[in-house]
């Protein structure tokens, strides 16, 4: 998946801003896939950095792993897909 896809994909399902979905990709993208500290720690700069509380912070950044994790899922089973 393309950086634009993503964003995009994460603004309409997070129901955020571009800008906003924008931010939250550089946070993404600033921290590890894996690990719960790095994620509480992704989510926490995420909730600061769009001005929301924690709960809507911690729904965003489900969304946005969620997203990862079915493009992740798609070229495991299509590895010389165009996406």
């Amino acid at each position: 998946m393309r950086k634009h896809d993503f964003i995009e994909t994460l603004a309409e399902k997070a129901n955020i801003t571009i800008d906003e979905a924008t931010k939250v990709n550089e946070i993404i993208e600033a921290h590890s896939l894996i690990g719960k500290k790095s994620k509480l720690a992704a989510t926490e700069e995420m909730g600061a950095a769009l001005g929301v509380d924690f709960t809507r912070a911690d729904e965003i950044s489900n969304t946005a792993y969620d997203i990862i994790a079915q493009a992740m899922k798609e070229k495991i089973k299509h590895p010389f897909g165009s996406n």
